[in-house]
């Protein structure tokens, strides 16, 4: 962990924002530099997945277990602009539980425009039907951005403000339409959007010329199974430190899962040295 990560900590009013709205907007949390780098290596996996799939050049890529495909994902991580602020909303005892690519081309020519979003849904998967209703917060993703969705017509993606709270996709006023409330995240790339996983949310359509590329990294406490993965290769948990490791699900023994020991979970033992006891109480 950088020492950076100390002036990243989400102040009283983005927690009140994220617990209000169910999302942040972190512009800027890439350097150009590194998004460079990075569409390179997406550039690559998108066109060998591409081929493996037998995709088309306007149909949808989507590709699970990113993580694993190039080790600079790996930064991504535990990046000091985005990580801190999960470390606030989630705590200590976390681990990453899914990485996803989408590269979505543009609609052929002449195609029809579609004015609602595509898809209304809330992340989660099986847990959803199976708790109480209200959802507790269980995770949340940062979606990194790698072209940009400045203009609705790019792709952008669509949420509603406040819907982590609600079980029910919110009423239509125009039946043709969104749901009410909803609105599109625009933004540039190098941007990270945190966002609640029951928050509703749905893919924008995309008419531009040219791809819509984000990578969603998620975030969940430890005691869930991973959505990628149920063991991250040994010889990569070998290459990181204590606390990469801890997120990629490594730990001491199954108790740890449970109940977790100090070796178990190192983040903790780094908040505690820089934030304080009462932070990780």
């Amino acid at each position: 962990m950088l020492d950076v990560c100390l002036d990243n900590f989400a102040s009283e009013e983005q927690l009140a924002a994220f617990n209000d709205d169910g999302y942040l907007i972190v512009e800027n949390a890439l350097p150009p530099d590194l998004v460079a780098r990075l569409n390179v290596v997406i550039d690559r996996i998108d066109a060998e997945e591409r081929e493996q799939q037998g995709l088309g050049p306007h149909q949808m890529m989507t590709k699970f277990g990113t993580i694993l495909a190039d080790v600079l994902f790996l930064e991504l991580l535990d990046y000091p602009t985005t990580f801190p602020l999960v470390c606030d909303i989630l705590g200590w005892n976390i681990q990453h539980y899914i990485s996803h690519l989408i590269m979505y081309p543009p609609a052929p020519p002449g195609a029809e425009r579609v004015r609602k979003g595509a898809g209304w849904h809330q992340d989660g998967g099986q847990p959803i039907p199976d708790m109480e209703r209200p959802h507790p917060r269980l995770s949340l993703k940062v979606a990194f951005w790698f072209s940009d969705v400045s203009d609705p017509d790019k792709g952008a993606l669509r949420i509603i403000p406040g819907s982590h709270k609600l079980d029910e996709l919110p009423a239509r006023s125009d039946p043709d339409g969104d749901p009410d409330g909803a609105m599109h995240v625009l933004v540039q790339p190098g941007t990270a959007v945190l966002f609640d996983r029951r928050m509703w949310h749905s893919r924008g359509w995309n008419y531009s010329d040219e791809t819509r590329k984000v990578l969603f990294l998620g975030y969940s406490y430890r005691w869930l199974r991973g959505l990628d993965y149920n063991l991250m290769p040994p010889e990569l948990l070998r290459t990181c430190d204590p606390i990469r490791r801890q997120l990629l699900g490594d730990g001491v023994d199954i108790k740890g899962w449970w109940q977790p020991t100090e070796g178990d979970v190192p983040l903790k033992q780094w908040l505690r040295k820089h934030r304080g006891d009462e932070y990780v109480a």
